[in-house]
């Protein structure tokens, strides 16, 4: 955690513990609204949102949010290995059961430690907004651990009274990011499951780079677009994509069982391993016998898949868009979901290919410039 800048010994201020920016955004607003003659200063530690790439997403969101409000933030330490050790026992326990209730005592009592280190009056937390979670239950958590501090905890119904749907309105008012999940990974995975879908969130793609690897990772770079947005003054829409996503979780090019370096395009289809052979060479594409496998000697295709060298594309990829492009240029009468590997020299022997992978639909947002 940053050190702590500031002091409210001389304010009558209330920390405010934050999960999200959805339920912040509204939740601050009542509380301006509501009592003017208080001070108030956001904390958001949420060492329970994995993976990092979500938790970074939802900060920067957060941070945002306070600073379209004029709200002051501290950003506490993002603990998650210390949550997790103190979360073992409770993996599958259900939503808004035993879990849950550590998960808000975790993190309320760090906010009462915060507040008593930077001489806030009392504190608060947005998780009073949420729907999922149980408001009695956090009234009477926040008032027990406000005693424990010798603090005052504040109390604020933001649901009722059409409270939940004008937190919804301004959240889109406020092109806000709208997280699908509380945001621990027991919850999540249970809550994919009872959907059929897999966790991509925590899944990473090997052949995604670093900042889209996974579900979270995309949205963080897709929300960079809103940032240069506003930054530039250009008003614009969110809009949501359905997208076909593929995460490639294992890739094997082998010959006489010795591995060959490649990379595996997104998007290459295999059912089974399988072993085949080039029939021929053209322009730097090998041109196999069965499953539609395209091999490209790198050194032909570097420009357009914008990389520099071959070891630089096998540690850190290359973007999807690239990925795609290069499908159409070497199919255009159809996507087409050929195993496509870029490889360093022509392979002329038998190999064996080795491919798995997941596809799933999810939605993305998206942002139009107007």
């Amino acid at each position: 955690m940053s050190s702590l800048p500031y002091n409210f010994s001389h304010q009558n201020t209330t920390l405010v513990h934050i999960c999200c920016s959805v339920d912040s955004h509204h939740f601050l607003t009542q509380l301006k609204k509501l009592y003017p003659n208080k001070c108030f200063c956001g904390y958001f530690y949420n060492p329970n949102i994995h993976p990092y790439e979500e938790y970074a997403l939802r900060l920067s969101d957060v941070q945002r949010s306070c600073d379209i409000l004029g709200i002051p933030l501290i950003v506490g330490e993002y603990e998650d290995k210390k949550w997790l050790e103190n979360a073992k026992g409770l993996e599958k326990a259900p939503e808004k059961g035993e879990r849950c209730s550590f998960c808000f005592d975790f993190r309320l009592i760090k906010t009462a430690e915060i507040a008593t280190k930077t001489h806030c009056v009392e504190f608060t937390t947005t998780l009073l907004a949420s729907p999922m979670k149980s408001q009695p239950e956090l009234f009477a958590q926040g008032e027990r651990i406000a005693r424990d501090w010798n603090l005052d905890f504040l109390p604020l119904d933001v649901r009722s009274k059409g409270g939940t749907q004008a937190q919804n309105e301004l959240a889109k008012k406020a092109k806000l990011y709208r997280q699908n999940y509380c945001g621990c990974l027991f919850a999540l995975k249970d809550q994919r499951n009872k959907s059929n879908k897999n966790p991509l969130e925590l899944i990473s793609s090997l052949s995604a780079p670093r900042e889209t690897r996974n579900l979270p990772a995309l949205r963080f770079h897709n929300f960079q677009t809103r940032k240069k947005l506003e930054e530039s003054n250009q008003s614009y829409q969110i809009i949501k994509r359905k997208v076909l996503r593929y995460q490639l979780t294992k890739g094997l090019l082998t010959n006489n069982n010795q591995a060959i370096p490649s990379f595996i395009c997104s998007y290459s289809f295999l059912s089974k391993p399988t072993k085949a052979k080039i029939e021929f060479w053209h322009k730097g594409i090998g041109y196999a016998n069965k499953e539609g496998i395209l091999l490209l000697l790198f050194e032909e295709f570097k420009e357009f898949l914008q990389v520099a060298d071959f070891d630089t594309l096998l540690r850190v990829g290359t973007s999807e868009e690239a990925q795609l492009l290069l499908r159409h240029k070497l199919y255009s009468k159809g996507f087409s979901t050929s195993p496509i590997l870029i490889v360093e020299k022509p392979i002329l022997q038998d190999f064996m290919l080795d491919i798995s992978y997941i596809t799933q639909e999810e939605v993305l947002e998206d942002f139009i410039s107007l």
